[in-house]
């Protein structure tokens, strides 16, 4: 019985012995992953590497641990042994990350590091990048699948330890996936979009949420660049009015002439030229629009807007107007979209020139030198992922490795589940500046061929009710008019579907409703006018059935000034 006994306790201690090794290992193993890819991005690759090999060791004695024939028998035993599991996956995951991530990105030098491959003048190392490219497009398609496999890994467990370990692990790398997929689409596009082979030229429109379209907002200003050897000049800065109020049409199709071009004139008039989700439309008639303006064919259309700017404002610092006033990462958005139009409602010329001032200040900022390159890609990042930043480019090869990410800013033509919610101004006025819009999308199961799914838009009007000036409240006429008191904003709310869904009924606060229909790259849209009153919240919700189709839900959020959210729940049918 002692004997019995003396072998029961030597067992436990060693499982005990155990445990305590593979949760040393693998905290450790996290910690020296994160050393490691400090040191990367600081251009320190000998540190890099020596990190990188520590997180190898360290997560090789967290992996050994979890072999053992009683970490097994435990491990096995239901809800007891999830904990043991858990470890031993997340300690392959720091294995594997640190193995085909951090000693190849260690190799990889300055293309990871942007104090190395961004000069004090601005301009980018694309001799650098172009080398790194093929290394770079092997470790962020690595990033992936590790990133995939964590997030297939439980960490809602019953040891708070593992479990706190774990989040922090799957919150780093992918901050990692992201970071790198960035770095790797850059080096495969930048070279040829910033003038390796000759000097390119690009469009920048700046959008102005306030007056709501498709791709975020109405062009308010516009810029002409041009990219030469990796260092890009400013040409021309310009507001809208400097365009012309129409343009030859060009053909984007019979789904886009019936949406925005029989009542829109989308692809002759500036003002709807995106009103469009889908910017590489956009990208196409800015384009045509400028080239008969100018008789310059530009090599791609850059959108952007004072979010994206107010990121980057609070790294490199604030920009001093002629009077003194300072424009900051802070008061931009404000300035810009709200304040400008009080303090200017009767000049609107001198409003334009106040918002020129500002993007010509913003321009020769970025040109100089830049205290935290990585805090300043940091924040372009942040713009791009959350839409306030889309890229079009005319060169085919470039846009197709564009295509599909972020800073695209796509409606995708494929039948994975899909929602989206595109608010388009309605009275030509900037009350959106107070809009804020969120969306459900929830479905059934994977069980046959089609599930009943629901879209659920809600907008809310945020705006004080107090007087506004008309360019503000909106210029009603005819086909615009609606009632309610100063404030009211009058919208178009579009909600783009699942391909091949039907809508089985709609709703607007609970009351049935007929629905406009058309459709964009094979999406059914439903769309409607909609009047919010200052305060007010409304809600209109499609009922669907739909394709079973696999893939997981798309419900991309259209950039708008305050941040809405998304809430999505929606099975993933790839393995049905």
């Amino acid at each position: 019985m002692v004997g019995i006994l003396v072998v029961l306790v030597a067992l436990l201690l060693w499982f005990a012995w155990t445990l305590y090794s593979a949760y040393s290992g693998l905290t450790a193993a996290r910690d020296e992953a994160q050393r490691a890819k400090t040191a990367i991005l600081q251009g320190d690759p000998d540190e890099g590497r020596a990190a990188a090999d520590a997180a190898v060791e360290s997560s090789t004695t967290a992996a050994d641990a979890t072999t053992s024939p009683i970490w097994r028998v435990v491990a096995a035993v239901p809800g007891l042994g999830e904990p043991l599991t858990v470890v031993g996956s997340l300690a392959d995951s720091v294995r594997s990350l640190t193995a085909y991530v951090l000693r190849p990105a260690s190799e990889v030098g300055s293309a990871l590091n942007p104090t190395e491959l961004r000069a004090d003048d601005g301009t980018i190392d694309l001799a650098a990048l172009r080398t790194a490219a093929p290394a770079l497009e092997s470790i962020a398609a690595a990033t992936v699948r590790v990133n995939a496999d964590l997030e297939q890994t439980p960490t809602d467990i019953w040891i708070p330890q593992v479990s706190d370990a774990g989040v922090q692990l799957k919150d780093q790398v992918a901050d990692l996936a992201g970071l790198v997929t960035n770095t790797s689409l850059a080096a495969q596009v930048l070279p040829t979009m910033l003038g390796e082979d000759g000097p390119k030229n690009y469009f920048f429109a700046f959008q102005t949420n306030a007056e709501s379209r498709g791709t975020g907002g109405l062009m308010g200003g516009f810029a002409v660049v041009t990219a030469d050897r990796g260092k890009i000049s400013l040409d021309e800065l310009a507001p809208n009015t400097e365009l012309r109020g129409r343009y030859q049409p060009i053909d984007l199709g019979p789904d886009f002439q019936r949406a925005y071009g029989n009542q829109y004139d989308a692809t002759t008039n500036w003002q709807n030229a995106n009103l469009s989700p889908h910017f590489p439309y956009t990208g196409r008639i800015l384009q045509s629009i400028w080239q008969q303006e100018s008789g310059q064919v530009v090599d791609g259309v850059v959108a952007t807007d004072p979010v994206a700017l107010s990121y980057i404002l609070s790294v490199v610092g604030p920009v001093t107007l002629a009077d003194g006033e300072q424009i900051t990462g802070d008061n931009v958005v404000n300035k810009t979209q709200s304040e400008a139009y009080f303090r200017f409602q009767d000049d609107n010329a001198a409003r334009k020139e106040y918002l020129q001032q500002i993007a010509a200040r913003v321009f020769a900022k970025l040109d100089g030198s830049v205290s935290n390159p990585q805090a300043l890609l940091d924040a372009i990042g942040r713009g791009v992922g959350e839409g306030h930043t889309a890229v079009w480019s005319a060169d085919e090869q470039v846009q197709q490795v564009l295509s599909g990410t972020k800073i695209a800013h796509e409606v995708p033509d494929d039948p994975a589940p899909y929602a989206s919610v595109v608010v388009n101004n309605g009275a030509g006025g900037k009350l959106d500046y107070y809009l804020k819009r969120d969306v459900t999308y929830t479905a059934e199961g994977c069980a046959g061929d089609r599930r009943r799914t629901r879209v659920t838009a809600t907008v809310t009007n945020t705006a004080p009710a107090q007087d506004y000036p008309v360019y503000i409240a909106g210029r009603q006429n005819e086909t615009t008019a609606y009632e309610g008191p100063p404030g009211t904003n009058r919208s178009v709310v579009t909600i783009y579907t699942t391909t091949g869904s039907a809508l089985a009924r709609a709703t607007i606060d609970g009351r049935p409703v007929v629905m406009l229909t058309g459709a964009e790259r094979n999406h059914p849209a439903f769309y409607t006018p909609l009047v919010v009153e200052p305060g007010q919240t409304r809600e209109v919700v499609l009922e669907l059935l739909e394709p079973t189709a696999p893939g997981a839900a798309r419900v991309p959020m259209q950039p708008q000034t305050l941040d809405g959210t998304a809430t999505v729940d929606v099975p993933d049918c790839s393995e049905n």
